[in-house]
């Protein structure tokens, strides 16, 4: 059994790195660690914590260009995606995190409204939860986990991250860049490995998982949360639809959804997976989408001037081939590409855009991690939210048209946690949006105030400034008294403003008296 996990780049398959395995022995001494290390971090100031992650958004800034490629060589996304998805989004997330976080934390004034509360203060409080397992996926090995992990540990928390085994080295240098800005060593540690890693990280009872990959794997990550009542937040799968209505700018909007659809080698959770165009377009919107497409240069991440990067192992080429045969074997019609590259390596798959795609195909219906890009007609802006809406996922989309107050309107009623209109997919670099999705989609939310607030647990805390005043719901049930504790309802919730008023002497006889059981 190996002890180690190699780091490949997709464009070459050459290992250029290994990474020590932790086993579950390492896990649960770790996890004990950490356990430690959240004690003493819990009880700093969210100000010392917000200072601390403030030098790691620092010194990420000035390793940008080093983290930059290192992102590239792991994933094969070309550099501008390194800079400009991971990296940048990144630093906003610490940005954000970091200057409205401590306002989120608050401690937050509850109203109580009945009279019989007189003289309570009521204060909800937000605490950390303890130690938070992460495990991230691949497709952005620095943004996704590390909107988990930054927020995380601005509220108190300890981590524990467990990255894809095809992107540990990027979460080791960036967990080092978070050591180097001051959070302690055992506070915020990986563990390196595969599935089985995973699966033990949960044995070891974190207080709460997040994971983001796969509806496959993470709903074996949420039973096996649930056996140990584990709470868990779950960004799964998606395959979001991209509406292009009659009276939208077709020329935009087929630049969108190249973009939308092609970047990171179409591996984006987020990705315009299906395009749906209204039927008095769609000929149009085809030309100018294959045009787009095949423009689109294939090669090597570090190379510059490449655009489509390889997909990340040969194993998911052969997954986008089933896919796709499955599809033209009923009858869909390939426009562009469609075919591997080996000539650029094992692992390059170029940009294919496919119509006539019926809806049953794995095409349609599985989501489809890399890039190919079907496309089907609508009669109309109605048939086409029916179609967008049949779907087993539910994660973001988009509406494009000329009138964008019916785009929101559509939007509205448009299954998902995000719809944009007249954009696609960058939502999720926008740091004070929640991100998630529901169906298949997952669970929850990162990112914005209530991506903070997944990490906390509250509490309420009330003090009576009237301690010495009998409660009118204590024993001393005599029947005699029983005018005067309806007077307690008769104040509250009396129709008119005199009916309160003439209850008003009774109530607060019982107040002030002091017998009591």
């Amino acid at each position: 059994m190996s002890t180690t996990l190699p780091s490949l780049d997709p464009a070459t398959g050459l290992a250029f790195a290994t990474t020590a395995i932790a086993s579950p022995d390492d896990i649960r001494r770790l996890m004990a660690a950490a356990r430690e290390a959240h004690t003493a971090w819990a009880l700093t100031s969210v100000v010392e914590r917000r200072a601390v992650l403030r030098r790691f958004q620092h010194l990420l800034f000035s390793e940008r260009q080093a983290m930059a490629e290192l992102i590239s060589r792991e994933t094969g996304k070309p550099l501008a995606e390194a800079l400009l998805t991971d990296i940048a989004v990144t630093l906003d997330l610490a940005r954000y995190y970091t200057a409205e976080g401590p306002a989120f934390l608050r401690p937050e004034r509850i109203r109580l409204g009945n009279i019989a509360f007189l003289g309570r203060r009521a204060y909800l409080h937000w605490e950390p939860l303890g130690v938070i397992g992460v495990i991230a996926p691949w497709n952005y090995p620095l943004l996704l986990p590390f909107g988990d992990v930054l927020p995380a540990l601005l509220a108190g928390n300890a981590v524990l991250l467990k990255p894809s085994e095809f992107a540990a080295r990027v979460a080791l240098a960036g967990v080092d860049l978070l050591h180097r800005a001051g959070v302690p060593a055992a506070l915020c540690q990986v563990v390196a490995g595969d599935g089985a890693t995973g699966a033990a990280l949960i044995e070891a009872c974190p207080d709460k998982i997040f994971f983001t990959g796969s509806v496959r794997t993470g709903t074996r990550v949420a039973q096996q949360a649930a056996a140990r009542l584990i709470p868990v937040n779950l960004e799964l799968g998606g395959s979001d639809p991209f509406i292009v209505l009659a009276d939208a700018d077709l020329e935009r909007a087929a630049s969108g959804a190249t973009w939308a659809r092609f970047s990171n080698s179409g591996q984006t959770c987020v990705a315009a997976k299906r395009v749906i165009v209204e039927h008095g377009v769609h000929d149009q919107f085809i030309d100018l989408l294959v045009e787009k497409a095949g423009r689109l240069q294939l090669g090597p991440g570090l190379v510059p001037g490449s655009e489509v990067g390889p997909v990340i192992r040969a194993s998911q080429v052969v997954e986008l081939e089933r896919q796709l045969a499955d599809a033209v074997a009923r009858g869909a019609k390939v426009r562009c590409g469609g075919r591997r590259r080996p000539e650029l390596g094992e692992t390059f798959f170029e940009p294919t855009v496919v119509t006539d795609v019926p809806p049953d195909s794995a095409l349609w219906r599985e989501e489809v991690f890399g890039p190919i890009l079907p496309v089907m007609p609508a009669r109309d802006a109605e048939d086409a939210l029916r179609l967008a809406n049949d779907s087993a996922f539910a994660l973001s989309g988009s509406i494009w048209t000329g009138d964008r107050a019916r785009g929101v309107t559509l939007a509205r009623r448009l299954a998902g946690g995000v719809i944009q209109v007249n954009d696609a997919t960058s939502h999720v670099g926008a740091v004070e949006i929640p991100h998630g999705g529901d169906k298949a989609s997952g669970l929850g939310r990162t990112h914005g105030a209530l991506g903070l607030r997944e990490m906390v647990r509250s509490k309420v805390v009330v003090s009576d400034w009237l301690d010495r005043v009998r409660k009118p719901w204590w024993f001393g049930y005599a029947t005699d008294s029983l005018p005067a504790r309806d007077a307690f309802l008769q104040l509250t919730f009396g129709p008119t403003w005199w009916s309160r008023l003439r209850a008003m002497p009774r109530a607060l006889r019982l107040l002030f008296n002091r017998r009591a059981v």
